[in-house]
């Protein structure tokens, strides 16, 4: 089991105290290992094993809870062995029908540490919101970054140079399953093959009551495949139309919604970087794990630009970051991260190899006169620095963490 500092240093304050701890993320990302690792970490705190009660809906030990009062009713039945404080653990827990209800009964039934599982945004929001609010915190889990990666393959296979851990990183992505597979290439794509098609048909499909799911499924394809590049509904319904497939933007649109909130894929919208307004037509979306473009039929070795920009969008998530594309004037800066009041932009691309690559990456910045930080992310082993814009190398960068910050 490998730990994940980045997760549980934000948990930590929250344990013991009577706030719902939710973590929320894509299927596989690891939400069930962190709740292990938070109970190893009680259990090592003198935290008895009677007072922990953990539930996987989706496991066949638990197939009789359905809805909230068979949830209620399971939970109360082993209330009698508890001593002081319970800790409930929920994993997939919007599976069960009206689960917000069971929970805000718990937390006033009881004295208890609640902690949360899910696969789709869908539940933070409605009913959870009505029932529990301002009682829960959000924590985003992502598949590992490259430094979680690379930890990862030394603990469970062995050494490896940090060049020869991107290149596989950037063909397998970094769901944690992979571990299990010792990073076994074949075996990781054939797992991210079925993965996809859980996601989609389990956490979208599903939870959406989409009722085309080939539709779906071809659209969601289609937008992978054009990962970073400026899309809208009505040119993803065109495209469809050429294949012979009538779907209207208004349902494209519900589609990428789903999809967004099964955390498959995220939307990226643009703003004015100068005037800094929100524009309303053409957005990004980055696939939540570049493993998964195996699933469409992508060979990540042939779209490299596109890779390690859904690479350093992902990090940044994971950073705390609220990320926007930003346009200024005719050109665009790939992303403008934003945490607090402070703001940096960046600029990603494989390598600069010619004057002209050099000139459109560096340039991207000339309309910005502010005196935030400007990054150009490149493959580069000895980056190149001007006009008080740094180059780094991206897998220096991944490795830094917050080094490079705001």
């Amino acid at each position: 089991m490998i730990d994940r500092p980045m997760y549980m240093d934000q948990i930590r304050p929250f344990v013991g105290k009577n706030v719902i701890k939710v973590l929320v993320g894509a299927r596989r990302s690891g939400k069930s290992t962190l709740l292990k690792l938070i109970r190893k970490q009680l259990s090592a705190e003198g935290v008895a094993e009677r007072s922990m009660l953990h539930i996987n809906v989706e496991s066949g030990e638990f197939s009789g809870i359905a809805n909230a009062d068979d949830l209620t009713q399971y939970v109360s039945e082993r209330m009698n062995v508890v001593e002081g404080k319970v800790r409930l653990f929920f994993d997939e827990i919007q599976e069960v029908d009206h689960w917000e209800k069971a929970v805000r009964s718990f937390m006033v039934d009881y004295d208890a540490d609640i902690y949360l599982t899910g696969s789709n945004a869908r539940m933070l929001s409605g009913d959870l919101a009505t029932y529990i609010t301002g009682r829960y915190v959000t924590i985003n889990v992502y598949p590992f970054s490259f430094a979680e990666f690379l930890d990862a393959y030394r603990q469970s296979v062995g050494s490896i140079d940090e060049r020869a851990a991107f290149r596989r990183y950037v063909a397998q992505g970094g769901f944690p399953f992979q571990t299990d597979l010792a990073f076994d290439e074949a075996a990781s794509l054939r797992y991210l093959d079925d993965l996809f098609s859980t996601i989609l048909f389990k956490d979208v499909v599903r939870h959406a009551g989409i009722r085309d799911a080939d539709a779906l499924e071809r659209v969601i394809r289609y937008v992978i495949g054009e990962e970073g590049h400026l899309i809208t509904a009505a040119s993803i319904a065109a495209y469809m139309k050429n294949e012979h497939r009538k779907v209207s933007a208004e349902t494209i649109a519900n589609y990428l919604n789903a999809a967004a909130k099964a955390f498959l894929i995220y939307r990226v919208p643009r703003e004015d970087a100068i005037g800094k307004r929100t524009l309303k037509i053409n957005e990004k979306y980055y696939v939540v794990d570049q493993g998964l473009r195996h699933a469409v039929g992508l060979n990540n070795a042939n779209a490299i630009d596109q890779v390690l920009e859904g690479i350093v969008y992902m990090e940044l998530r994971r950073r705390g970051y609220d990320v926007r594309v930003g346009k200024v004037d005719d050109k665009e800066v790939d992303f403008i991260a934003r945490r607090g009041d402070a703001v940096s932009y960046y600029q990603v691309t494989y390598l600069i190899g010619s004057q002209q690559t050099a000139e459109r990456e560096f340039g991207a910045f000339a309309g910005i006169h502010d005196n935030w930080p400007k990054f150009v992310l490149s493959m580069d082993e000895f980056p190149q620095t001007r006009d008080g814009i740094q180059g780094i190398n991206i897998i220096d960068w991944l490795l830094a963490g917050d080094a490079h910050r705001l």
